[in-house]
C-alpha cells in the first residue's frame, strides 16, 4: 500500500481551488492537473508499506489526534516548487493558525519516528498541489491573485492510500481520527 497522512479539505475549499484551476487553464497553463475531489494537505508521505502496519499507524494517528486541537487555516497565494522559473509543482499555500499546524506536523513526525517509520528529512511546507509538471514558462506570479482567503477548520487527521484506478490516482481514506475540540 502506498500511504500518506494528511488533511482533507472541505468541499467549498475544493470548489474554490477548482475555480483557480479553471482560471489557470484559461491562462493556457498546462501540465498534470490534480482532480479537485482529491485535493488535500499532505503532512507526511510514508511510501509503500505492507498492510501489517495499519494497526500501528492507527495507534499513531489516535495518539497524535488526541494531543492536538482543531484549528483554522485559510488559502493563501499560488507558489511553485522549487522555483517559479524551474517549477515542477504548482500549489496553493495555506495561512492561518500555522503554529498549530506545525505543532500537529511535529507531533506526527515525532510519533512516526519513535515507532520506527522511515521519514523524509525535508522541511514541512504546507501546501495544496494543483498541478504537477507544468509546462514552462508560467504566467507572471504577480498577476495571479486568484486565490480567495477562504477560511476552513481542520478537525481530522487522515491516513490516505494513493493508488491507481482506471489510469488515474485516487486517495481513499484508510483511517480517520478526530482532533480535540
Amino acid at each position: 500500500m502506498r500511504l500518506y497522512i494528511g488533511i482533507e479539505l472541505p468541499e467549498e475549499v475544493k470548489d474554490a481551488l477548482f475555480n483557480v484551476q479553471v482560471t489557470l487553464k484559461h491562462l493556457d497553463v498546462k501540465g498534470k492537473w490534480k482532480s479537485p475531489e482529491f485535493l488535500h494537505i499532505t503532512l507526511e508521505f510514508l511510501g509503500e508499506l505492507p498492510d501489517e502496519v495499519l494497526p500501528l499507524l492507527s495507534q499513531v494517528l489516535k495518539t497524535v489526534a488526541g494531543t492536538n486541537k482543531a484549528f483554522k487555516l485559510q488559502l493563501e497565494a499560488i507558489g511553485c516548487f522549487p522555483s517559479w522559473s524551474r517549477a515542477h509543482t504548482l500549489w496553493v499555500g495555506v495561512d492561518g493558525n500555522l503554529r498549530q499546524l506545525n505543532l500537529l506536523w511535529s507531533c506526527l513526525y515525532s510519533e512516526l519516528e519513535k515507532n520506527g517509520f522511515k521519514l523524509q528529512r525535508s522541511a514541512f511546507i504546507p501546501h495544496i498541489t494543483l498541478l504537477s509538471r507544468p509546462q514552462l514558462p508560467l504566467p507572471d506570479p504577480d498577476k495571479l491573485s486568484l486565490v480567495k482567503s477562504l477560511r476552513f477548520k481542520v478537525t481530522e487527521l487522515i491516513l490516505f492510500e494513493s493508488k491507481a484506478v482506471d489510469g488515474r490516482r485516487v486517495y481513499p481514506h484508510i483511517i480517520t481520527e478526530k482532533l480535540n475540540g
